[in-house]
């Protein structure tokens, strides 16, 4: 299960939780506590009232009233963040060891479902994947009416310093995409998440966040307040830009394997011929 999927599947729970636990829902309306126990960047609940207008796209949309309180959840959700989640639950007693075995047991038939091996394989062949992954980069490179120019690149250099954003290496920066583009993280090429990197920290930190990348926080804060500056909020875990991407991703391979169909009926039938 999506780790957005299985917060909001538990978001009653967890409610009911902080009604009974004043501590608990003190604990989730601190983001210290929240980054330590599940690695996220923003508290588990913040007060309606408190959430600015830049923030509010990192929040779900839906209120819930807990303890008297208004407050939204955090829509921050990535990946990694799903076994310190379950870790969480388990300890509060929210959920047990059954309810876990059910959902791996659910999570693994899912796997099993969509894994889909190709009967054709080649070596070094070219896999449908490979245009899949393409289309959805080129989906999340082209959202928005945004435009920049070298200019603009030339400035975001010099914000970093003209170093790498990530080691402060000087030597031949390259653009980073701080939140990769992919379909799993959701990053755009957009100026604010186009940071300067040397190349070993591009290829070391690979298909990581920024924030999971890096250990130092005041560099962790220094890109967040560039992306702030640049107006670029994250997607984050936008189950709705996900499902949109996973539609696309396999159209390709529908498109595809139709195709090859029509091109190999194409290339038995001149062989009949002959």
């Amino acid at each position: 299960m999506k780790i957005g999927k299985l917060v909001k599947t538990h978001i009653e729970k967890i409610n009911l939780f902080c009604e009974n636990e004043e501590s608990a829902f003190k604990e989730l309306l601190n983001p210290e506590y929240c980054k330590d126990t599940f690695g996220i960047n923003y508290p588990f609940y913040e007060e309606v009232n408190l959430i600015d207008d830049k923030l509010h796209r990192r929040y779900y949309t839906t209120t819930y009233t807990v303890r008297g309180k208004a407050v939204r959840i955090t829509n921050h959700w990535f990946p990694e963040h799903h076994d310190s989640f379950l870790k969480y639950l388990l300890s509060k007693k929210i959920i047990n060891y059954k309810d876990l075995e059910q959902l791996n047991a659910n999570e693994q038939e899912t796997k099993h479902c969509i894994r889909n091996p190709r009967k054709n394989t080649r070596y070094k062949g070219n896999a449908i994947g490979n245009s899949s992954n393409l289309l959805v980069r080129n989906i999340l490179s082209n959202l928005g009416l945004e435009q920049f120019n070298k200019d603009d690149w030339l400035k975001t250099k010099k914000y970093f310093d003209n170093s790498c954003a990530y080691c402060g290496n000087k030597d031949s920066l390259i653009m980073e995409h701080a939140i990769p583009i992919n379909k799993e993280l959701l990053g755009e090429h957009k100026l604010g998440n186009i940071v300067p990197s040397c190349k070993k920290c591009n290829v070391k930190k690979g298909n990581k966040r920024f924030d999971n990348f890096l250990d130092d926080n005041k560099k962790i804060e220094y890109i967040r307040q560039y992306m702030d500056e640049k107006n670029y909020v994250p997607l984050g875990d936008n189950e709705q830009v996900r499902a949109i991407l996973e539609m696309a991703y396999e159209e390709v391979s529908i498109v595809s394997k139709r195709y090859i169909a029509i091109l190999n009926g194409l290339s038995y039938k001149q062989q009949e011929n002959t």
